[in-house]
């Protein structure tokens, strides 16, 4: 089954924020999360209640409902303290995000979805916001008490989350049911489910404030909204999807991480070709002699959406792990992406990219050279420049000593004339002496006098453009 064309098109509006995402414990069961369906949880928890002496083996009429076993034990309790103590609270603070939610997060960032609200107590979604480096442009709210970290996109716990008190976690029949009218979970779930397409993924078990709300805004709205439901079980065997009452068409038999996969190949080629038109525009304008850069945009949209995301931080030194594709200015990566395109023509080499945004030079099957890319963005000086170069080199996989050349664009002011460094104070004396001799062809390249490392040969793409034969040595 493929996504609807409602769901592509709105993920890619460049208005941003018309798909909302509404996800339960199916999303969580998918590796590597690994965490249980609600049924297992459920299951687990009564069994330990009873043994434990909380219960009786006859209190709950459906062990593997967790509404019905919260419902025993606040009856028992008078709190549901203990079933909360018997679900698997370090793996739900643990839960690591599975592609799904990397996935999730990555459209967050780029603004692409308004929000994301969660059923699930586990906080893989945050995990996910983390390693993507989401900071203040997506706000988390895991409760009422948490209303005013409301932003342009959130991420939403609409039954708390683990780190809420026992107390607050929506399980017991009357919260699901009926405590939810007139409360933070109505108003909640009526602004988020708003937008023009809601879509409802890995819930089985009915919800009553989101069948009623969506049913209620899709009465009111009913050429503005549309909802799906994905789900990799059958449509006849989903009680959520009977409550929600849509067409048979709106159900995904497909699973959370292939859904989402499918969002973001979408929302990747709308960079793909932004990106070329770019590349296009600078090489018409400048009037330079460059081939069709369609085959560079494609190699490099083949990291992905993350991993195009992760290489434009790198490029940008840009201190986040991912940088959204709105906050920089594609014309910039446009002049990284045509002057390594320059190399490869000039040298005979091929380009092969990495989110690491170190660019290898391969000729045939052998790696010829490694250079790093990056932009001043117009604000850096020469200095600043290649201070900050080093630092982020460091922060990459690959060690510096691998790399050799970096290619800077968008540099202020006129490049310094260049010194030679030291002689390095940590080298042997044997090494020291060969660098002092009269015969310099015995001696190593200058070093670092801090680490002995070999310092980056700045290349600007100005440099490059103006003396192409400079693509020679820096793949040599």
């Amino acid at each position: 089954m493929t996504v609807p064309s409602a769901i592509l098109s709105a993920v890619a509006n460049e208005a941003g924020g018309c798909v909302v995402l509404v996800v339960g414990a199916g999303a969580s069961f998918e590796a590597p999360t690994n965490l249980p369906l609600s049924r297992a949880c459920a299951a687990e928890a009564f069994r330990q209640l009873v043994a434990n002496g909380v219960l009786s083996g006859d209190s709950c009429t459906n062990p593997g409902d967790l509404t019905c076993v919260a419902d025993a034990v606040v009856e028992a309790t008078g709190n549901q303290r203990a079933l909360v103590e018997c679900l698997p609270i370090a793996s739900f603070r643990s839960a690591e995000p599975n592609e799904g939610y990397l996935m999730a997060a990555c459209l967050l960032r780029e603004r692409a979805i308004g929000s994301v609200m969660t059923l699930n107590f586990d906080l893989g979604m945050s995990a996910a916001l983390v390693q993507l480096g989401a900071r203040d442009d997506v706000g988390v709210v895991s409760g009422p008490d948490e209303h005013h970290r409301l932003g342009l996109v959130n991420l939403i716990y609409l039954h708390r989350n683990v780190n809420s008190p026992p107390d607050a976690w929506i399980l017991r029949s009357s919260a699901l049911n009926d405590d939810w009218h007139d409360r933070w979970e109505e108003v909640i779930a009526t602004r988020v489910m708003a937008a023009p397409v809601t879509v409802f993924a890995g819930l089985g078990s009915a919800a009553a404030v989101l069948s009623e709300t969506i049913s209620r805004i899709r009465k009111a709205i009913p050429d503005g909204t549309q909802a799906f439901q994905v789900d990799p079980g059958k449509r006849e065997d989903s009680e959520f999807f009977a409550d929600l009452e849509l067409p048979d068409e709106a159900y995904l038999e497909m699973g959370w991480c292939f859904f989402a996969r499918q969002l973001g190949a979408r929302l990747l080629e709308e960079h793909r070709h932004e990106l070329g038109v770019a590349c296009r525009t600078l090489i018409s304008e400048s009037d330079w002699q460059d081939a069709d850069p369609s085959g560079l945009c494609e190699r490099l949209s083949n990291l992905g959406l993350i991993g195009l995301g992760e290489l434009r931080a790198r490029w940008m030194l840009d201190p986040s792990p991912y940088a959204p594709r709105h906050i920089v200015d594609v014309a910039l990566v446009a002049d990284l992406l045509l002057a390594v395109g320059l190399v490869e023509n000039a040298a005979g080499v091929q380009a092969i990219f990495d989110t690491d945004g170190i660019v290898e030079l391969r000729r045939g099957n052998e790696i010829v050279a490694s250079i790093a890319v990056a932009s001043g963005r117009g604000t850096k000086r020469w200095a600043a420049m290649e201070a900050e170069f080093g630092r982020h080199v460091h922060r990459r996989r690959r060690r510096i000593e691998s790399v050799r050349t970096g290619l800077v664009s968008a540099v202020e002011g006129p490049k310094p004339v260049s010194v030679a460094p030291p002689i390095s104070i940590v080298l042997d004396k044997q090494a020291t002496n060969m660098a002092l001799a009269s015969e310099p062809a015995n001696v190593a390249p200058p070093t670092s006098i801090v680490d002995g490392e070999t310092p980056l040969r700045l290349v600007s793409v100005e440099e490059l453009r103006a003396a192409p034969c400079l693509a020679q040595e820096i793949a040599a």
